[in-house]
């Protein structure tokens, strides 16, 4: 077996300071000193025990211990749900397991929590969220659990418990007062007692959810043969298969937290949708014999399962193969969400349908590239818009719509549409400015139709940085980095978009765009493969149906050349060189030459 990739140390003190956001849970034993000093042995054996117990009850609940003084320790946890329920199961446990011993021998946990940004360097952590809940656990109840105001705002809903304000404290060295909340473990609970928390909405009926994205459960990986080795792998591939698919703004991830009790128990599908209210549930198992590597992926929804794949490979880069195979997945996972949901949403009735089954099927009928369904498609996203003023998706379809309707050569007023565009984009933005999609669509925009590159490329820092995974914003920032010279990096966006959507509806627009880029680029053999690739797919595209002409007239294929431009004066037949030179983001003598190749094939001036 190959060994792991080394880790580089860096010198004790010398490691860059990491800040994230976290719930720490500190935990010490009441009367630890008096204990010690009536039986010192018996008393040092049993807390070693009882702190044993404690981490690994954090390590099963996902947290990690930083640090352990005698009598207590300090553990950090991704959600102060899963702390919260940690530190009731383990409250419960060590009650029962004391309730036969005597007063002056109990040990008896006081555990504090509470959540904020913490500073990690090395195996260190710090900062004003850790002496916060320092501050707390000598202030709980024996036996009892203490949690701050931002705790409780996370678990009240979602942790069967019964939480008693205590009013505001000052806490020392911490400026402002804090909210303080208590509760205390029952006596009669069992580890299966405390169920995986409930979501924040009640599903009463599926089509009631203010939410209308279908919801996604990424199960942990099953590493057949139990070693470390697997272990790390398939939990790794799990965290990369969520960062993907989190990117993806038109569905809903269960974060990693909520599903990690399903590690411990066989496959039950009927489970995890029933407790964590899921509409699908992605799952799988890794085998491994010497280097080789297997990984079985199955995606099912309430009816069975929809997709099932296998990927193999080998472990001699772990880290590159878990990304690798985390982009497959999610590139695949993606388009058959969207088919199935597609397909749902076209079997309700008309009076039925939300902003997102409107929207849904407006991008369906976007995607066929025809006029009548272009108009067909404006009207189910103005409906959608209608629906839910607060639906940001379908107010960046209509701008994304706007802008292919201008580049299909069907506007009769370039401005007006530039600027109902323009309006719908900044509504999109106003109503979610987080969305990756809707950020990557505006700043699209702004280069497209306003040949603002400048302003683009800030949008698409923000889209990128909201959604890695987005392939839209890798394709879009790809076209404005083409249009301002930048041509390396042009089709780096480019193909990294391919890569991430190869099979969804909208692949021949990226397969178009990477053509565009590889043009740019003077690599015109591969703008050729790319644009034949997209015409296959999306025949009456007049973007790539232009670049596809440019392409053969650079690599000398004029026959083709001259056959392509028939189709796209078939398709537009008052097309002319003189409206590409008006409305191209492209400038200068790129301009000039792309203007003089569509000339060569037979595109009228």
């Amino acid at each position: 077996m190959s060994p792991l990739p080394a880790i580089n140390a860096a010198p004790f003190g010398k490691e860059k300071i990491q800040r994230r956001l976290a719930a720490i849970l500190t935990a010490d034993i009441v009367g630890y000193s008096a204990l010690m000093g009536s039986a010192e042995e018996d008393t040092h054996r049993r807390v070693c025990a009882e702190i044993s117990k404690l981490g690994r009850a954090i390590a099963r609940s996902g947290g990690q211990v930083f640090g352990v003084a005698g009598d207590g320790l300090i553990a950090e946890f991704p959600s102060a749900v899963d702390a919260v329920t940690c530190a009731l199961r383990f409250q419960t446990n060590a009650r029962r397991r004391t309730g036969a011993v005597s007063p002056e021998r109990r040990l008896l946990f006081r555990i504090g929590i509470h959540a904020g940004e913490i500073m990690v360097q090395g195996d260190q952590i710090g900062g004003t969220a850790v002496n916060i809940a320092a501050r707390l656990e000598p202030l709980a109840d024996p036996g009892g659990i203490l949690i701050s105001a931002a705790v409780y705002d996370q678990v009240r809903q979602r942790v069967p418990s019964a939480f008693a304000c205590v009013g505001e404290r000052r806490l020392k060295n911490i400026r402002a007062p804090v909210m303080l909340y208590a509760t205390h473990a029952k006596t009669v609970l069992t580890e299966s007692d405390v169920p995986t928390p409930p979501r924040s909405w009640d599903r009463v009926s599926g089509e009631e959810r203010r939410d209308y994205r279908p919801v996604l459960a990424v199960l942990p990986f099953r590493a057949l043969h139990r070693s470390e080795v697997d272990t790390y792998f398939a939990e790794g591939m799990i965290d990369d298969i969520i960062r993907a698919l989190s990117g993806l703004k038109d569905l809903l991830v269960i974060s990693r937290s909520s599903t990690t009790g399903f590690k411990l128990f066989p496959v039950d599908l009927h489970r995890a949708f029933r407790e964590l209210d899921a509409d699908y549930v992605l799952h799988g198992s890794l085998r491994r014999q010497g280097d080789a590597l297997r990984l079985t992926v199955e995606l099912a929804n309430h009816g069975g399962v929809i997709w099932a794949d296998r990927f193999d490979g080998t472990l001699g880069s772990i880290f590159e193969m878990q990304d690798a195979i985390a982009m497959r997945v999610a590139s695949i996972v993606a388009p058959h969400l969207r088919s199935h949901e597609l397909a749902r949403a076209d079997r309700k009735r008309p009076e039925s349908l939300t902003a997102y089954d409107l929207t849904l099927q407006a991008l369906s009928l976007i995607h066929k590239l025809e006029r009548t369904s272009f108009i067909e498609a404006r009207r189910l996203l103005e409906q959608a818009a209608a629906c839910d003023a607060a639906y940001a998706p379908a107010y960046s379809h209509l701008a994304s719509l706007g802008m292919q309707w201008i580049g299909q050569g069907w506007s009769n007023d370039d401005n007006a549409d530039c600027l109902a565009a323009s309006h719908a984009a900044r509504m999109a933005i106003e109503r979610d400015p987080n969305d990756a999609v809707g950020l990557s669509i505006y700043g699209h925009l702004q280069s497209y139709l306003l040949h603002d590159y400048y302003s683009a490329q800030e949008y698409f820092k923000r889209a990128l940085a909201a959604g890695p995974s987005c392939a839209s914003a890798w394709a879009y920032s790809g076209l404005t980095l083409g249009y301002a010279g930048e041509t390396a990096r042009a089709v780096e966006h480019a193909e990294h978009a391919v890569r991430l959507s190869p099979l969804g509806s909208d692949a021949f627009w990226l397969e178009h765009y990477l053509s565009q880029a590889y043009y740019l680029a003077g690599r015109h053999e591969d703008a050729i493969a790319w644009g034949r690739a997209s015409a296959a797919k999306g025949a009456s595209n007049a973007s790539n149906l232009r670049c596809l002409i440019a392409s053969l007239v650079a690599a000398g294929q004029r026959a083709e050349a001259d056959l392509v431009a028939r189709q796209l004066l078939k398709l537009i037949p008052e097309y002319r060189v003189r409206l590409f030179r008006s409305r191209t983001p492209l400038c200068g003598q790129v301009r000039d030459i792309f203007a003089t190749q569509l000339l060569e094939a037979g595109i009228p001036d």
